[in-house]
Parts: structure tokens; sequence; C-alpha cells
């Protein structure tokens, strides 16, 4: 038989060896999924994004000063992250191996890009640069990290790319698959 208690606070002893604790038994739990309120800055849920090893040709040019976007990028990958609240951020941490093909001297670029509302809107999260000079099996880390502070619960990230040489291999070099050379993106919903 279920019953239900109606308390306004829960409060611990405040003294003792569990002083300023709500205890729930061992073999027990506390249900809260229909009304808890996350506290501002905590995390929500995590997710690791783990690309699937791809090379992707990157055709024209590539330069220092442009800003990457949907169109004038190449999508490498895109994922579909499903938040619990509408109002809260999305937090990335993007790194990975890329190894390139006909570089020297080549500026290239890895960005991170919510498109859910592409073409009207996307939401730009974050890029590295990098001017490489090396090619073949000598696979170069990107990193860099970025916010989604635009309401909504159906994302879609994309990683993008671009670059003046003529291929860019995600998490795989050009000798083919290397478990190390693995590209991965930690999403973290964050409370508001």
């Amino acid at each position: 038989m279920a019953s239900e208690l109606t308390v306004q606070t829960l409060r611990g002893p405040t003294s003792g060896t569990n002083a300023n604790k709500v205890i729930i038994p061992s073999g027990q739990t506390l249900d809260a999924s229909n009304g808890f309120v996350a506290p501002a800055g905590s995390v929500i849920q995590s997710v690791l994004w783990k690309m699937t090893p791809v090379e992707k040709s990157t055709s024209g040019t590539w330069a220092v000063h442009l800003f990457p976007t949907i169109g004038n990028t190449y999508v490498v990958e895109t994922y579909n992250f499903t938040k619990k609240y509408s109002n809260s951020k999305v937090h990335a941490t993007v790194s990975g191996h890329v190894d390139h093909n006909n570089a020297t001297g080549s500026p290239s670029i890895v960005a991170l890009i919510e498109k859910s509302n592409y073409p009207t809107s996307e939401t730009f999260m974050g890029a590295a640069y990098r001017h490489v000079r090396v090619q073949q099996d000598e696979p170069l880390t990107y990193a860099f990290s970025g916010e989604d502070a635009v309401a909504g619960i159906n994302k879609q990230y994309s990683i993008c790319c671009h670059s003046h040489a003529s291929v860019m291999r995600f998490g795989r070099p050009a000798s083919g698959t290397n478990a190390s050379h693995v590209f991965t993106i930690l999403l973290q919903e964050i409370a508001q």
C-alpha cells in the first residue's frame, strides 16, 4: 500500500556522525524525476560522441580570415542530441586527430556548428585552426570547446571542416584505421 507524505523541508540532525545529512537507506532510491530542479551550473546529462573514422575531400581553398559556417565548410558528421530542458545550455569539448593530404602550408579548420534550424539560422560553437605543413600519417590534434545557449530541445551538432589541403581524415591516418587516432566530442547539458 502506497502512502503520501507532504513536507516542505527535509533536514538531517545538526550533530553526530550524520550531521546535516538526509540519508536514503541502502536498497532504496529517491525518484525526483517528475519534479527535480537541478541547481544552476550542474550537469544534467553528459554524452561522449565518438566520430566514425572518415576521409573527407576538401576541394577549394580556405584562408585564416574566413569564419566557418555550414555553407562554406564540409559537414563531416552530425549528432542528434535531445536536451531534457529547453532553457539549458550545452557545453562541448572537441578533441581529436586529423590527418591531411597535399598539405604544404595549408590553412585548415575544424568547427562545431549547431544546425537544427538551418538554413534559417545556425549556432557557431567553436573552432580550431591549423596551418598544416605535415601530411600522410602525421595526424595533428584539433582541440577546442564551445557553448550553445540557444533554447530548444532537439539539437543537431555538426563537425565541419575545410582545408587548402585536398583531404582531411578524421580519426584515422592515411594508411587506414588506428584505434588511437580517435576524434571525440563531449556534450554536456548544463542547468541554468
